[in-house]
């Protein structure tokens, strides 16, 4: 197996558990935070689209960062979602971070216009040289300005600019994008996606999921068993975390992973106004079908949901 990065494995992006009042429930976010450790997890990620930072107030948001990195305890490496409009915006929230232990700043790129290839790449490259850690860039579907595979791997060349989370259906980038490559750059490539047997094989870094959320140990052994050459069991884990994934369809996927998070006694609530959960129907067919495949990676497959 060649030298993996820092920066890797499965690297859950951490829920926020809130009250009925919407205040943040530190107590399940720091149960949550060692569960996730206890796991075997390899990172966490904290205030990314999981946790709706765009819907958390800032004050609230620094309890959140405050919480996970006081229950971490250095324990694994940690990366601060610090998401903004444009530079100073983005510059400027990433410094109510600055003085806690994290080891990254992620960042999207501006989302709400259009703009040129060129404007986004200063963007990041002023976020690479100006913040206070290294940045991961959050490359996702769902904003106006999702970077190109090109312009990814060119923006990877900044010495500050040390990994990503890449949120998009094919698996081949890795090979068009060797490890050697991203090791001679120390840059880690994060996918963000479900099949982590055929991700891993194919040459991912690690993981950002929010199914692992759910399903940490999991999804722990599922990258345990690939690099480990044990393709049986990979595919066996693997099949068992896709039908679990089936599962967040039959709902909004966020709803349907409340009520798997809260099944399994991670948290209460996570959807901040104006989301709703499930309603009790609909949350009683996602908890059955979990109950039917089985959650921990020794359970059998069970019947398909």
């Amino acid at each position: 197996m060649e030298l993996l990065p820092r920066l890797h494995g499965i690297v859950p992006p951490l829920p926020t558990p809130i009250g009925p009042d919407e205040s943040i429930d530190v107590g399940s976010l720091m149960r949550l935070v060692d569960a996730h450790i206890n796991a075997g997890v390899h990172g966490l990620w904290v205030l990314g689209t999981t946790a709706r930072f765009d819907m958390i107030p800032d004050n609230r948001q620094r309890i959140i960062a405050e919480a996970v990195a006081s229950t971490a305890l250095g324990r694994l490496p940690l990366v601060l979602n610090v998401s903004d409009q444009g530079t100073e915006r983005t510059v400027q929230r990433s410094k109510m971070f600055d003085d806690l232990p994290y080891d990254y700043y992620a960042a999207l790129p501006p989302w709400y216009q259009p703009m040129s290839p060129g404007e986004v790449s200063d963007y990041f490259l002023a976020l690479a040289d100006r913040l206070a850690k290294p940045v991961v860039i959050y490359n996702a579907p769902w904003v106006c300005n999702q970077l190109s595979f090109e312009h990814l791997r060119k923006l990877a060349e900044h010495p500050r600019i040390v990994g990503c989370k890449d949120v998009i259906q094919t698996l081949t980038r890795t090979l068009d994008w060797s490890p050697a490559e991203r090791r001679e750059l120390d840059f880690s490539y994060l996918h963000g996606t479900d099949l982590i047997a055929s991700s891993t094989d194919l040459g991912s870094d690690g993981f950002v999921s929010s199914l692992t959320n759910a399903f940490p140990e999991l999804a722990v052994a599922i990258w345990d068993a690939v690099r480990g050459d044990e393709a049986e069991e990979a595919f066996r884990l693997q099949s068992q975390f896709s039908r679990l994934a089936r599962v967040t369809g039959f709902g909004p996927m966020l709803a349907c992973l409340e009520a798997i998070c809260r099944h399994r006694g991670f948290l209460e609530r996570m959807l901040p106004a104006p989301l709703r959960s499930l309603d009790e129907a609909t949350a009683k067919r996602v908890v059955d079908a979990v109950e039917a495949l089985g959650v921990l990676p020794k359970a059998e497959l069970g019947v398909e949901a």
